[in-house]
């Protein structure tokens, strides 16, 4: 069960478990080690974000307004067009590591940290970031626009993820198939290669593998290599297909979700509009009305039912590990659908210039602005619900409910979680293009390690009152901000 300063099992969790040791760094005996894995996996973090929030747009953003085409015309050659886009917005993010390497080398000599470990780490960073940029560009030169180029790198990079942990863990079992009878065959020496390779392309597994003790060897690793080819190759791919997608016109960014004039496969319609028409409209054209509604019970259901069965396994070792992990899951998506629908539902109207067309209506912007809220937040309520009767019926959901209500940091993290995420994207989606959803979670996290950094400094711990009360309040204050800068940004941009 998670312990005082570890919510639904955070410790066992590779990315969480830094926040966790940062909050205790000086209890550790390596507090270099503990300092710099942080660094790294909080790296990696925000290297994602930016991987569907700011490398997926650079061609689909002239797509949309209808640029691309008088670029071509003016005698811009397509590999000029790619380079000047993709290639700038790559250099800044490797400054940006470069830029924390003597930081970096604070933690050799805090201890537990060689200076070979700080190179391959930064190696491995670099690699991962021509890979993101590569993908990035050639999914935003295939996709039709920039919302469909962030969902085809986020599957990428979720796949990119997922299957070196299976490759990983199969090329792991003892080399051996467990085949019908418990009789065991040795695994074919090429499928086991290929298996670790594919392993060891992943820079999660990378870092754990260099932040180990006794870390000693080349930083030019299989993921190093594999990562940088892979970047370049997409490059060139970009290039390559450049031609053919440019000729395509570019599609609405705006979406209809799950709904369709006339019926179809898994649409549904929409219907009359009701008495709030505001309500009406994002529930079925933001957050994806019946249909999304369907498909958001099965999601959330499968993880409900995951637990479940971790529930009926008892005996078997890491079950309550691997629910809390599930159950940690489950709240990160929630989290993240929220601030995907409330950060749509403006951002939108925004894009499809409807906003100062709403503005003359006979209502008030705040009327609207929050009834728009509430008709987005209509179709995301299936996963709070779920989520809230799955774990009431675990004991180790209705462990980690206890550990919130009595625990301050397991109880910040939540508020974190349901509060800022959705918050931030609302107030970011009104200033940036793309990627409101990423920089609200990375300001999230940087509100966590804030909190954090702070009990440490003046070492306070959970039973502190004061602490509690004034962070409770920090916290109140910037949801209360963050409403206070739509309501005043909305009018101002349905203005001009």
């Amino acid at each position: 069960m998670a312990d005082a300063f570890d919510p639904f099992g955070l410790n066992r969790c590779h990315l969480f478990c830094t926040m966790h040791n940062v909050g205790h760094l000086g209890r550790f005996g390596a507090p270099g080690l503990r300092f710099f894995e942080g660094i790294a996996y909080l790296d990696v973090l925000f290297m994602t974000l930016m991987g569907f929030g700011f490398f997926s747009t650079p061609i689909t953003e002239e797509k949309e307004e209808d640029t691309l085409g008088l670029m071509l015309m003016a005698g811009i050659s397509p590999l000029g067009i790619l380079l000047g886009k993709s290639g700038g917005r790559l250099w800044q993010a490797l400054l940006l590591i470069a830029v924390q390497y003597p930081l970096m080398q604070l933690a050799v000599t805090m201890g537990g940290v060689s200076s070979l470990q700080i190179s391959a780490v930064t190696l491995a960073l670099l690699a991962y970031m021509v890979f993101l940029a590569g993908l990035g560009l050639l999914c935003s030169t295939l996709a039709p626009n920039g919302r469909k180029a962030s969902s085809w790198v986020v599957i990428s990079l979720a796949l990119y993820l997922f299957l070196p942990y299976v490759a990983n863990r199969v090329a792991g079992m003892h080399s051996r198939w467990i085949v019908a009878g418990g009789q065991e065959l040795p695994l074919p020496s090429l499928l086991w290669t290929v298996l670790e390779s594919i392993g060891s392309m992943c820079v999660l597994l990378q870092l754990s593998d260099i932040l180990s003790t006794g870390f000693g060897r080349s930083p030019m690793s299989t993921q190093v290599i594999s990562n940088g080819i892979a970047g370049v190759v997409f490059a060139g791919l970009s290039w390559l297909l450049f031609g053919i997608t440019a000729r395509s016109h570019s599609t609405e960014a705006t979406s209809r979700g799950m709904v369709a004039e006339r019926r179809a496969f898994f649409r549904f319609h929409a219907g009359r509009p009701w008495s709030h028409p505001f309500v009406w409209k994002d529930f079925h054209f933001v957050s994806g009305g019946i249909g999304m509604i369907l498909i958001r019970i099965v999601y959330y259901g499968s993880l409900a039912t995951t637990v479940l069965v971790y529930e009926f396994m008892k005996g078997f070792p890491r079950v309550d590990e691997y629910a809390d992990q599930c159950l940690l899951w489950m709240s990160f998506s929630i989290a993240v659908d929220a601030a995907l629908v409330l950060s749509r539902s403006l951002h939108d109207e925004i894009r499809g210039q409807t906003l100062t067309s709403l503005m003359m209506l006979p209502h008030s912007s705040n009327v609207m602005v929050y009834h728009k809220f509430l008709g987005a937040l209509l179709g995301w309520l299936p996963g709070p619900i779920i989520e809230l009767l799955f774990a009431l019926c675990t004991a180790t959901g209705r462990g980690d409910l206890w550990d919130i209500v009595w625990n301050e940091y397991d109880g910040w993290l939540l508020f974190l979680l349901f509060a800022l995420i959705p918050h931030f994207a609302a107030v970011t989606s009104l200033y940036v293009r793309w990627g409101a959803v990423a920089l609200a979670i990375g300001m999230t996290f940087g509100a966590y390690f804030i909190i954090v950094f702070a009990a440490f400094i003046f070492r306070l711990g959970p039973p502190n009152a004061i602490f509690s009360a004034v962070f409770d309040t920090l916290f109140v204050f910037i949801c209360i901000a963050c409403q206070l800068c739509v309501l005043l940004r909305v009018p101002y941009l349905g203005s001009k």
